[in-house]
């Protein structure tokens, strides 16, 4: 019988945090800073000022919110015009809090659940990133979905 793993096994420790009061402009250069490394990280964790986890922000956070700038832009003028008016409303939400954009409030897996656990949360919820906290819900790692497949792949085709 194979070992059953826990968060603690699989998780990676070496995470990128964002402060929930920073502004999209930071986040940006995080997320990009994050995607220039390898393997890269979908995403940043959210801290508060005290260091509690709040949330996450991914990729696809801000691929939503260039989406909806995008449909505005879009909506407030014709032709051409269009792409002044979305680089004018990115100026504006850069001004914008990580807070008002991120995902995943609050949620997380404790390092020793099985980690067939956070692949139920994973795959259900479609997360990108998850956070592990430890016994004190202080945040200690992060798992991802590529860890998920990296995992469980290889039982899928014995």
């Amino acid at each position: 019988m194979e070992h059953q793993k826990t968060n603690k096994d699989v998780m990676t420790s070496d995470f990128s945090a964002i402060n929930a009061d920073a502004d999209l402009r930071e986040a940006f250069e995080s997320i990009k800073k994050t995607l220039e490394e390898s393997p890269h990280s979908p995403g940043l964790i959210v801290v508060e000022k005290e260091g509690k986890y709040a949330g996450v922000l991914t990729l696809g956070d801000f691929m939503s919110e260039l989406r909806r700038l995008y449909r505005d832009a879009c909506d407030k003028t014709e032709g051409e015009e269009w792409m002044a008016r979305f680089f004018n409303e990115c100026g504006i939400m850069g001004m914008r809090k990580v807070r008002e954009i991120m995902s995943g409030k609050r949620l997380s897996v404790k390092t020793g659940d099985p980690f067939e656990k956070a692949c139920e949360l994973i795959l259900r919820k479609k997360i990108d990133l998850l956070a592990v906290v430890d016994e004190k819900s202080s945040l200690v790692g992060i798992l991802t979905r590529r860890q998920v497949l990296t995992e469980i792949g290889p039982r899928m085709f014995k």
